[in-house]
């Protein structure tokens, strides 16, 4: 079965992303474009060997679709994902699925009601290192996770984008537009808040902007189901640097993002007062850092191949492409895709939380 597959919005995101991983995967074929600009959409639909719209609609009523991906500005994501679920075609929608929670229980609600699968792009969730932990985690090699701890530094001032002014329809700019993938990268490794009232915020505005911009910084933390003690702290405007770490009681994991490495340590390793285990760590960090450069040549090989001759491979170090190939063999299978609209609420609901604290600090 080839799914029959249709992208909303051509925008930078698409082009990226889902043009080329639906055109080179087996399973999928790209059969239309619709974008509000009719020009971009014929322009990549003639590229990619698909027919071109400008009114979704008349796509759906002209199109026999198995799936659609929405690749649009996250203002247009409820109406969009409402008329493709409406026609009864399978939705995928990029980050974050909709501005609020409400906006995503109707969206959910009418899916259960038309009995077809909606699923987020979380792709960050597909990175070789965060599959690598994830599995370490599901393995036991850390034991009970503790607590898991999110960086994300530099992300450049608020009020500049390269995805389009949409992005400062949102309270803390192009800040927010990026804040999903910190906060579903965090629900996933150490679960979701025992309930809304153990999620505790604070954020900060300490640059001058020519837009209004709500916050410039985050900081946001909760006590997970399990007890798990979880944080993100997010900075615009900073020195680079995204990391995870995630604290266990038999050992940790921190992945460093810019580098795509894994650091672990042994819960028995230490005490680093004592010369002899200094050395040993920094041999350990030596290691690491070896077998990460080791990682890094094979990925690199990996994306050369796929973009230099266009070929599928089913365990992709693109995120975005293996999480795509798992969703279109969760369809092709009958199953429901990964990034389940569970995952995408509480996103919103810590989302909906930083906003919260942004105005209460600009109203002291």
């Amino acid at each position: 079965m080839t799914l029959r597959t249709a992208v909303v919005g051509a925008g930078v995101v698409a082009s990226n992303n889902h043009f080329p991983a639906l055109s080179r995967n087996p399973r999928t074929e790209l059969r239309a474009v619709c974008d509000v600009d009719a020009d971009r959409a014929e322009e990549a639909a003639a590229e990619f060997g698909a027919r071109s719209y400008a009114d979704v609609g008349t796509m759906l009523s002209e199109e026999s679709l198995d799936w659609v991906h929405v690749a649009t500005p996250v203002g247009t994501h409820l109406e969009l994902g409402r008329r493709v679920l409406e026609a009864g075609v399978p939705l995928l929608v990029q980050k974050p699925a909709t501005t609020t929670r409400d906006e995503l229980e109707e969206l959910t609600d009418l899916a259960d009601d038309r009995d077809v699968p909606v699923s987020v792009v979380h792709n960050w969730l597909y990175y070789p290192v965060v599959r690598e932990v994830r599995r370490r985690i599901a393995d036991g090699d850390v034991g009970p996770v503790r607590a898991v701890q999110t960086t994300v530094a530099g992300e450049g001032p608020p009020d500049e984008t390269y995805r389009g002014d949409w992005v400062f329809d949102l309270p803390g700019g192009s800040l927010e537009e990026g804040m999903p993938h910190p906060l579903y990268l965090t629900l996933a490794l150490g679960g979701y808040p025992r309930d809304e009232s153990s999620v505790d915020v604070r954020t900060r505005l300490v640059g001058e902007y020519d837009r209004d911009v709500a916050y410039d910084g985050v900081q946001l933390q909760y006590v997970g189901e399990g007890g798990t003690l979880c944080s993100v702290t997010q900075l615009s405007d900073s020195s680079r640097g995204t990391a995870v770490r995630v604290l266990g009681a038999d050992g940790s994991l921190t992945v460093d993002f810019p580098s795509m490495t894994v650091d672990e340590r042994d819960a028995e390793a230490g005490p680093y007062h004592f010369p002899e285990e200094r050395f040993r760590r920094n041999l350990a960090v030596s290691r690491n850092a070896v077998e990460g450069l080791a990682r890094n040549l094979r990925k690199y090989g990996k994306e050369y191949v796929e973009d230099e001759f266009d070929v599928h491979l089913r365990g992709s170090p693109d995120g975005h492409y293996y999480l795509l190939d798992r969703a279109s063999r969760a369809l092709e299978a009958g199953r429901r895709p990964p990034c389940d609209p569970e995952e995408s609420y509480w996103t919103l609901t810590l989302v909906e939380r930083v906003r919260e604290a942004a105005r209460e600090s600009r109203s002291d």
